[in-house]
């Protein structure tokens, strides 16, 4: 689907003299901007001079991510511009969203593209559905709004909140180690540079600002799992540990300190896979379309520095996947478990691996077989 320039709206950025004469500066959003600079200055390290767009759906996240970047850009000489789609779902109160945005984009400067499509016929022509139907049309509508105003990065309004809710979820559809580490600040050119903030300090920070932010009902929908963890489960767990707080303030405290476990957790895991490729070095041999690793050195490893070796080699084998799922795992360990001779397992994207003397053999074949 061609980014839609027939929908899209842009609107250039008032010049410096009209943003002076028109406009009262807006006031400092004194939690979110510090956690702004460190991560522009660590974990989202941003080049200075770098165009930022960023995904504004008019919620307090993603509002605060944006008066909170337009307020610092000038330390780093960042050029920013922001991006709204309108999925056609909601009627009035999408377009409520959209005019709040349009609004917050003008007194702010800042350029906007903006869209509506018509979300449910495209999700229902390419067999996609629910929110992650909405998630993967969310990301190509950025994408594409990004190529075409020239942005470099993509910058979303995920929390320490949706950290918390992403491991909770994870754990209980089964997770390893990638899973635990939660959602990545940086991955590729999409930066989360509020990751580390809590829900309730950006509340905080806007209310006392005086800026307005949209609340979207969809998001109380207990249909969606997510939106039940939200509702019940991290509830019901930050009251636990924390009985003499009150409920919001035992869940802010719950999800930050997730926060920070997570990234403890992210940084071991970047260790290990220091570590896996400094091995695959010395006990992998690849050729052509696959790769053997040596059974007795790997079978010697401890548990997560094996899984450690599988993930980056599967990096090496199948780039374009997106990654072994914890039976995939299980059953190669099994296989370096074993000592007979010819055991296979079939891989995603057709490649099988195959128990020999001394080592196993990953090769991908012609005909991708599901698993």
């Amino acid at each position: 689907m061609p980014f839609p320039t027939t929908l899209a709206r842009r609107t250039e950025p008032a010049s410096r003299r009209e943003r002076a004469g028109s406009r009262a500066p807006l006031p400092r959003l004194r939690r979110i901007e510090p956690i702004l600079r460190r991560s522009l200055g660590g974990d989202c390290r941003v080049a200075p001079g770098s165009r930022v767009l960023v995904a504004v759906s008019g919620g307090a996240d993603s509002t605060a991510l944006l008066v909170g970047l337009a307020r610092i850009a000038h330390e780093s000489r960042l050029e920013l511009g922001a991006a709204h789609l309108h999925h056609g779902l909601r009627g009035a109160e999408a377009d409520a969203d959209l005019d709040h945005v349009r609004a917050l984009c003008a007194r702010l400067g800042v350029a906007l593209t903006a869209a509506r499509w018509k979300c449910r016929v495209v999700m229902k022509r390419r067999g996609l559905a629910g929110q992650a139907g909405l998630r993967q049309l969310r990301r190509e509508f950025l994408a594409r709004a990004a190529a075409h105003v020239g942005a470099t990065l993509i910058a979303t309004g995920h929390t320490a909140d949706d950290q918390a809710e992403t491991l909770l979820m994870r754990l209980g559809r089964g997770t390893g180690l990638a899973g635990l580490g939660g959602i990545e600040p940086r991955r590729g050119r999409w930066i989360r540079p509020l990751l580390p903030a809590t829900r309730r300090a950006i509340e905080a920070d806007l209310t006392l600002a005086g800026i307005p932010w949209r609340e979207d009902a969809s998001n109380q929908d207990p249909a969606y799992l997510r939106n039940r963890i939200r509702a019940t489960a991290l509830g019901a767990v930050a009251g636990a540990l924390r009985p003499e707080s009150g409920a919001a303030a035992a869940r802010a405290a719950l999800a930050g300190s997730i926060a920070a476990a997570l990234a403890e957790v992210r940084s071991a895991r970047r260790m290990l896979d220091l570590w896996a490729d400094r091995r695959l070095a010395r006990i992998c041999e690849s050729r052509g379309a696959g790769a053997t690793l040596a059974a007795r050195p790997t079978a010697a490893y401890p548990l997560a520095l094996r899984r450690a070796l599988y993930r980056r080699l599967w990096k090496r084998i199948a780039p374009e996947s997106p990654g072994l799922t914890g039976r995939h795992l299980e059953a190669i360990d099994r296989l370096f478990g074993t000592s007979r001779g010819g055991a296979r397992i079939h891989l995603p994207c057709g490649v099988v691996a195959e128990r020999r003397s001394a080592a196993v053999r990953f090769q991908r074949q012609g005909n991708p077989r599901r698993t």
